[in-house]
């Protein structure tokens, strides 16, 4: 059986979560709406049941906080419900346990709330940027407003009192706090929609362009439209481009669904950077949220210098939504099968001691990858990694090795994450009387015992207003130079 592949996408659009969580309970069950008032008893149900599968599920809850923390927080949320509550205020109650844990796996997903609210309900997109406590709008539906306003009011509410009501709602890392801001920036967008109380009126939004204070009715489109095809989602996962002796590598996710499309296109890639003798590659992982470790692993045979195996510690426990767990009756079967050819030796028969363990059992292996790619290819040239605060879980083992390994610079803002590992494999867990889908991490990847040490860029490179006027790219025009006279 391959070694673990997925890894928990933590997504603020409004796309799918990754193939690979499992779901208690089904979609097609009633579900809780925005709005429906839950009742203090059935609050506090969902919060017993909530505190129990994180203990008998996560692998190390205490990570990041002591025991006697995560009670603390557990007791204050219970003081938190004695009355009855919108679904919505809840779900910011549930956040303010599970963030205690500093493990973005282990979380609420506003976006999977919105997806309780009615077929017909609209919603605005767009995205900003911080710059000097200032919020600048970055994306929009249908560009009707200029990228670049410093976007000041929607409807009523300030931006600053939609920043604070966004991070009531985004997740923790470690000890990532710039890359926390980075994520609760491109939050806000969703976040107001979220908790917009007239969600089919217009919505205005009030900016400053070119020194002018204007307001505009921004253009919406109906949630189920919304979660559907639309331009605003599309994105693919590879992105590349060679010119003046640069080699560019956008790797935008490591969660495609179509594995041989993607390592066919890295192979491509790395193909023509050998054929055309490029000197400098750069790989892109801003804003890449994470997916299969077996996909990182690809892309690392390419760059993997020093001839090492790529070592990763995976820490289970043993229980009913864990990796083995949740597998077909068919791939139990398999699995089952492959370790029993090979039974005491290899790596499997590990995993298959695992999983004949009693629940509740923990087990530690180390997984060591021969990294090797199809083209017998190892790029030696110079690399540089671009990263930011949205850059996530597989991007920041991919970010740790990048550090450890001396493999190039690293130029951008932190990556939401530190060198000690993830977490993955998240479990989602609908809670029985609110409804509200809960992500629980089922595994700890470690791939280097440097506890929550920051990756932090060699050079550290922001945005500007001029830039997102321009459309300019400061993070390329950097690895492009000054300008020639």
């Amino acid at each position: 059986m391959k070694a673990f592949l997925f890894i928990f996408l933590f997504s603020f659009e409004f796309i799918s979560f990754g193939q690979s969580t499992f779901l208690r309970g089904a979609f097609d069950e009633k579900t809780s709406d925005l709005c429906d008032s839950l009742q203090v008893k059935d609050m506090v149900n969902d919060l017993v049941q909530l505190k129990e599968v994180i203990l008998q599920t996560h692998p190390d809850p205490f990570y990041n906080c002591s025991d006697s923390a995560f009670n603390v927080a557990y007791h204050r949320t219970l003081d938190l419900v004695q009355h009855p509550k919108t679904v919505l205020q809840f779900a910011q109650i549930i956040n303010s346990f599970t963030r205690v844990l500093k493990d973005s796996h282990t979380a609420l997903n506003p976006k999977e709330l919105l997806r309780l609210g009615p077929k017909k309900r609209r919603v605005a997109p767009f995205y900003l940027k911080a710059i000097n406590e200032k919020f600048y709008l970055t994306k929009i539906l249908n560009n009707a407003v200029p990228v670049g306003a410093e976007v000041l009011w929607l409807n009523n509410q300030t931006v600053k009192e939609l920043y604070f009501l966004t991070e009531t709602l985004a997740p923790i890392e470690g000890g990532s706090i710039s890359a926390r801001e980075e994520l609760i920036t491109i939050m806000m967008g969703l976040v107001f929609n979220l908790f917009n109380e007239t969600p089919y009126r217009e919505v205005e939004m009030t900016y400053v362009y070119s020194g002018d204070t204007l307001s505009r009715v921004i253009p919406s489109i109906r949630l189920d439209r919304y979660f559907g095809n639309n331009s605003w989602n599309t994105k693919n996962d590879l992105e590349f481009r060679i010119s003046d002796g640069l080699a560019y590598l956008g790797l935008k996710s490591f969660e495609s669904r179509r594995e041989r499309r993607y390592k066919r296109g890295i192979n491509s890639f790395f193909k023509k950077v050998e054929r055309k003798d490029i000197p400098h590659v750069v790989l892109d992982v801003r804003g890449n949220r994470g997916g299969y470790v077996l996909l990182l692993e690809h892309i690392l045979s390419y760059l993997n210098t020093k001839g090492k195996t790529y070592d990763l510690n995976y820490l289970y426990k043993r229980s009913e939504l864990d990796r083995f767990e949740t597998l077909s009756r068919l791939k139990k079967i398999d699995f089952v099968k492959k370790a029993m050819r090979v039974y005491p030796d290899g790596m499997i028969s590990k995993e298959y001691d695992f999983y004949k363990s009693a629940m509740g059992s923990m087990s530690s292996i180390l997984y060591q990858k021969q990294l090797r790619n199809p083209l017998n290819i190892t790029y030696i040239g110079k690399c540089t990694l671009l990263t930011n605060g949205l850059s996530m879980s597989a991007s920041v083992l991919l970010a740790s090795w990048f550090k450890q390994q001396h493999r190039g610079e690293l130029v951008g803002t932190p990556c939401f994450g530190s060198m000690q590992g993830t977490h993955g494999n998240a479990a989602r867990v609908i809670l029985e009387n609110s409804r509200i889908p809960i992500t629980i991490s089922t595994l700890k990847l470690s791939s280097a015992e440097q506890g929550l040490i920051e990756i932090t860029p060699d050079k550290l490179i922001q945005y500007t207003v001029d830039d997102l006027i321009l459309k300019s790219d400061p993070f390329m025009n950097y690895l492009k130079g000054p300008k020639k006279e």
